[in-house]
C-alpha cells in the first residue's frame, strides 16, 4: 500500500520536531528541511518506507535513536508472565483458534510507533476482553482452511511484548497442523520497539515456529522489494502468510500474496480504512479489506 494524504499529514505530526532538546537553531532548519524533502518525494512508496528514512535521517544528524531496549524486554517478560493465563483460556475455549487469533490481535496494542505511550492497564483491560472480539467468520474459515492445507506459513511479527501472542498463535496453528513449517520473520535492525531476533529468544520462539530469520532491514513494517535473500527464499515457498500490526498491512498490502493481516486499528487512517473506533481488532485478507 503506497502512502497517501493522511499518513503524510501523519509523518509530519511525527517528525518535524522529532530533534533532541537543545537541538541548535541552525541544526533544527536543516533537519526540518530534509523532513520536508523526504515527504516531498515520498510518492510511490509506503510508509514503513518513508518511516525508515526519517529514522535514518535522525541517525545521520543527531546519533543513535532512543534506546527501547530495557522498555522491550519489560513487555517480553510482561506477557510471559500472562502466557500461562492466556493459554489456558485458549485451551478452555469452544475455538482454540478463534481465542489465540482474538489475542493475538490485542497483543498489538504494544506499539510505541503508532502511540505516544502505552497504558499498561488499558493492556490487561484488552487482554480481559479478548474474547469479545468480533472477528469476520468468512476470513476465519479461509484461514483456518488454509492451515489446514499449507505446507510452509510465513508469519511476519511486529512489536515486542506482541511477539508472545505470535507465540501463542502458532502453538494452536501447529497443533492444528503438526507438518506446518512455520518461519518467523522479525526486523533485522532495531526500529522503535519492534521486534528482533533478541526478542524472540527472550521469549523463546523457537519452541513454537520451525525458524526465526530476520527480514534484512530496519523499518517499522515489511515491503516485498526490502525484503533479504533468506526472507525471500522462505515466502516465495510459504502457502499461506499472517502479518501483524498495521505497519506490516502499509507495506505489505497490495502485494497479492496470500496474506491474512491481524492488528488494532490505533490511528485516524486506519479507523475511517475500516469504519470502526479505535482499537478495534480486524482480521483480513489480502483480497478482503477496503481501499480508501
Amino acid at each position: 500500500m503506497l502512502i497517501n494524504e493522511n499518513c503524510i499529514k501523519c509523518q509530519i505530526k511525527k517528525n518535524m520536531n522529532a530533534y533532541p532538546a537543545g537541538t541548535s537553531h541552525e541544526l533544527v532548519e536543516i533537519y526540518q528541511s530534509r523532513v520536508r524533502d523526504i515527504l516531498d518525494s515520498c510518492y510511490g512508496l509506503s510508509t514503513p518506507q518513508v518511516a525508515e528514512k526519517m529514522y535514518d535521517l535522525r541517525r545521520e544528524l543527531f546519533g543513535a535513536d532512543k534506546d527501547y531496549s530495557e522498555i522491550k524486554s519489560y513487555y517480553n517478560s510482561l506477557m510471559l508472565t500472562l502466557f500461562p493465563y492466556m493459554e489456558q483460556r485458549i485451551q478452555a475455549a469452544e475455538d482454540p483458534l478463534t481465542m489465540a487469533v482474538q489475542y493475538a490481535m490485542v497483543g498489538n496494542y504494544i506499539d510505541f510507533g503508532a502511540m505516544e505511550s502505552v497504558d499498561e492497564n488499558e493492556l490487561r483491560t484488552q487482554l480481559d476482553q479478548a474474547a469479545d472480539i468480533v472477528i469476520d467468520t468468512g476470513v476465519l474459515d479461509s484461514f483456518r482452511k488454509d492451515i489446514l492445507s499449507a505446507h510452509h506459513m510465513v508469519y511476519f511479527t511486529d512489536n515486542c511484548g506482541e511477539i508472545v501472542t505470535d507465540k501463542l498463535l502458532i502453538s494452536v496453528i501447529r497443533s492444528l497442523a503438526p507438518e506446518l513449517e512455520v518461519t518467523v520473520i522479525v526486523r533485522s535492525r532495531d526500529a522503535v520497539n519492534d521486534a528482533t531476533i533478541e526478542d524472540a529468544c527472550q521469549i523463546r520462539m523457537e519452541e513454537a515456529a520451525t525458524r526465526v530469520i530476520g527480514n534484512g532491514n530496519g523499518m517499522p513494517g515489511n515491503v516485498i522489494s526490502e525484503m533479504s535473500r533468506e526472507a525471500m527464499d522462505e515466502i516465495e515457498k510459504a502457502d499461506i502468510m499472517v502479518s501483524k500490526g498495521q505497519g506490516n498491512f502499509e507495506g505489505l498490502s497490495g502485494c497479492g500474496l496470500n496474506i491474512y493481516y491481524l492488528f488494532l486499528c490505533k490511528c485516524e487512517a486506519f479507523m475511517k480504512r475500516f469504519d470502526v473506533p479505535q482499537f478495534t481488532g480486524i482480521m483480513t485478507k489480502e483480497t478482503f479489506y477496503r481501499e480508501i
